[in-house]
């Protein structure tokens, strides 16, 4: 299943600082055209905050996140897709200086559990800052496998959580 977890994405990206889908338990199931199907969708709205040390300094985070997921069932109780749409705003800060920088995440996650598959698609993170331009920047598609979200399979868009740990340090140094 998926939930959206912020400090657990925390750890898994070493600093990066996203708005996460952490997969509790990969559970093997039946394929999708196997029966009939029950679905059960959630909504959520969460404060999250928490802390994290870069070169040099460390800084903290704190915003809110909400959305929606609904997982498809198959006739054995076991997932076999899901989908979600999350949205997240929070709020960067470096202890030292107290530079901050204001991430938005604005995305749609797809699981096929039976081919173990999971996609993030839309804004991972995005910041800008006056006079700077972009200073964060994770949008487009992340491909990964569903039990191992740390497994990448394909990337299209600047990915900065991928490629500099989450460019929260950076844009918190600069």
């Amino acid at each position: 299943m998926i939930r959206p977890c912020r400090p657990a994405q925390r750890v898994l990206a070493a600093v990066g600082v996203t708005v996460a889908i952490v997969v509790a338990g990969f559970v093997s199931s039946a394929p999708a055209g196997a029966g009939t199907l029950t679905k059960e969708t959630f909504s959520f709205s969460d404060p999250f905050s928490g802390s994290f040390e870069c070169d040099g300094f460390t800084a903290h985070f704190a915003g809110q996140d909400h959305g929606m997921v609904t997982t498809w069932f198959d006739a054995n109780g076991d997932p076999v897709r899901q989908q979600g749409k999350i949205a997240a705003v929070e709020t960067d800060t470096n202890d030292s200086t107290g530079a901050s920088v204001v991430v938005r995440t604005q995305l749609n996650v797809h699981i096929d559990y039976s081919n173990d598959v999971q996609s993030l698609t839309g804004i991972r993170n995005l910041s800008t800052e006056p006079g700077r331009g972009v200073v964060i920047q994770s949008v487009g598609n992340r491909v990964s496998l569903a039990s191992d979200p740390e497994v990448l399979i394909a990337v299209h868009g600047p990915a900065d959580d991928i490629n500099l740990g989450g460019g929260f340090c950076e844009a918190l140094s600069g």
